[in-house]
């Protein structure tokens, strides 16, 4: 991350402490990384079941994702803005959320916050729902159309009636950030063979061990990985992350595996591709690239999205604003995925 000289970037995420998904905890490590972002704010996308323990919950009792950021914040130097977006869905693609209670309104006030005190146009990164976005959206439509550079939109299938987990936290909003004519780059989370297809032209989904991304972290970000990763609870977080893992637990948490999703739209939208070097694959300045480089591109379609939250698409002769992701089809693409994030994140201090 580059402050007040990069990209301008507002993270959306549906991070938890403990992670209800680890592959957001890795995200949001992927755009620290990045130094061509600066990332003006994270916004929190919790949803009320995550938040509860079972029964009347998903599984386990967990907490919207301030204390990761705040750490890595920390360890970075800087401040990270975050705020918190509201926990139940819209009631329709309309519904800008101003009835929800006042603890609600701090992701969407920062996300307007930051459109309208930036002189440039702003990326948008949605990794979960798009409920802060849409009500957003529908609060200023003006403001929000004319800051937005682009959203990086990770959800959704590109094909078959399925509904994907994105879309599933809330369906409304995602029929209401389709039809606000933002400029959409849209990365799916599916494709017709479902979320766990390696191999699909237009399918983000990769999969890897933790020790392939992880396994060169240094000893600040390994604390970082492990405090999550382990659900310590400890009100000591700052200083927690300033002591060293023990080494059984660090070996237990690289012998898990992640699937992971939106890795390519955080890459891409820094401008970056996917090279192989004489080091092995990274993620390398587009302009930089050379020899092989594995090939992706945003292809500009013609959609339109049902009351379904179905988004029905074709390829389009021209320009529209709006793009879908397309890549090399090759069973290697976690292999090359793997090699360049580890790469990645291991350079982070």
């Amino acid at each position: 991350m580059t402050p007040n000289a990069g990209i301008p970037l507002v993270h959306l995420t549906d991070l938890y402490h403990p992670p209800q998904d680890p592959d957001d905890l890795i995200d949001l490590a992927t755009l620290a990384g990045l130094a061509e972002y600066d990332l003006k704010g994270v916004i929190l996308d919790v949803t009320r079941k995550f938040l509860l323990a079972a029964p009347e919950g998903f599984d386990s009792k967990r907490d919207p994702g301030f204390i990761p950021v705040t750490q890595l914040g920390y360890l970075l130097g800087r401040s990270i803005p975050v705020g918190v977006g509201p926990i139940d869905p819209l009631t329709n693609p309309k519904d800008d959320a101003s009835d929800r209670n006042v603890k609600e309104q701090g992701g969407i006030r920062l996300l307007l916050d930051i459109l309208e005190g930036s002189s440039r146009p702003v990326l948008v990164s949605v990794v979960g729902s798009a409920r802060v976005l849409t009500a957003a959206f529908n609060r200023r439509p003006h403001l929000v159309k004319e800051k937005v550079l682009a959203v990086l939109l990770n959800a959704s299938s590109s094909a078959g009636p399925k509904r994907e987990w994105n879309v599933a936290l809330d369906p409304y909003a995602y029929i209401g950030l389709w039809r606000s004519g933002l400029p959409i780059r849209w990365y799916p989370c599916a494709t017709e063979s479902g979320a766990f297809n390696p191999d699909h032209e237009h399918g983000t989904f990769w999969k890897t061990g933790h020790k392939d991304i992880l396994g060169s972290v240094l000893p600040s970000m390994r604390s970082w990985f492990a405090f999550a990763l382990e659900k310590k609870s400890r009100a000591d977080f700052v200083a927690a992350i300033g002591e060293e893992v023990d080494a059984t637990h660090w070996d237990r948490i690289l012998g898990e595996d992640r699937n992971m999703w939106s890795t390519a739209s955080l890459v891409m939208g820094a401008g970056r591709c996917l090279a192989k070097t004489l080091l092995g694959w990274r993620f390398v300045p587009s302009a930089d690239a050379t020899g092989d480089v594995w090939k992706w591109q945003m292809d500009q379609i013609e959609a339109s999205v049902n009351d379904q939250a179905e988004v029905q698409w074709r390829l389009a002769t021209g320009e529209t604003g709006v793009s879908i992701f397309r890549r090399r089809e090759d069973s290697g693409f976690s292999i090359a995925m793997a090699q360049a994030l580890g790469a990645l994140l291991g350079e982070l201090r």
